[in-house]
């Protein structure tokens, strides 16, 4: 499904997210109409999305992760669910002590409220344990692809 100019073109992106096609296509040695191409094929199966990532902190918003778990319904019911609520901005099934591990940044902290509220309503959540972010030391890193960090996107066998 993804091949070698594919991982390089994704290895590009993820640390310049905002690259023009002319460049992307000079370093890869292809052209630009191939960069296209291969982006949106990219896009358009979900491999990757190209967004702007900012510090909810630092403008004031409350950042909370929450482990849940779940009873009466299955994780991925709950979590495709659970999907719609805007203030969510990650859902993941995860095994463990937990079933479900959500992200989510909220206005303020009565908005805070009113999502934990109506994440506990939820049918199918049977508890949920907050954690509440005070401050990012680091936070969406690329690296972790690389190397024996994890899967490299440069070589599929390394």
């Amino acid at each position: 499904m993804v091949d070698d100019l594919d991982r390089r073109l994704i290895e590009l992106l993820a640390r310049d997210g905002r690259r023009s096609f002319a460049s992307l296509a000079e370093h890869l040695g292809v052209a630009q109409s191939t960069v296209r191409t291969r982006l949106a094929k990219l896009e358009d199966d979900d491999v990757i999305t190209i967004v702007a990532l900012c510090n909810a902190l630092l403008l004031g918003h409350q950042v909370v992760r929450l482990l849940l778990r779940v009873r009466n319904l299955t994780p991925r019911s709950v979590a495709d669910s659970l999907s719609g609520i805007s203030q969510i901005n990650h859902i993941a099934l995860v095994a463990g002590s937990h079933d479900i591990y959500l992200e989510a940044t909220c206005r303020d902290q009565p908005r805070l409220i009113d999502l934990m509220d109506e994440i506990r309503r939820h049918p199918g959540v049977a508890s949920i344990q907050p954690i509440i972010v005070t401050s990012l030391a680091k936070d969406y890193t690329w690296e972790g692809l690389r190397g024996t960090a994890g899967q490299s996107i440069s070589d599929p066998n390394g």
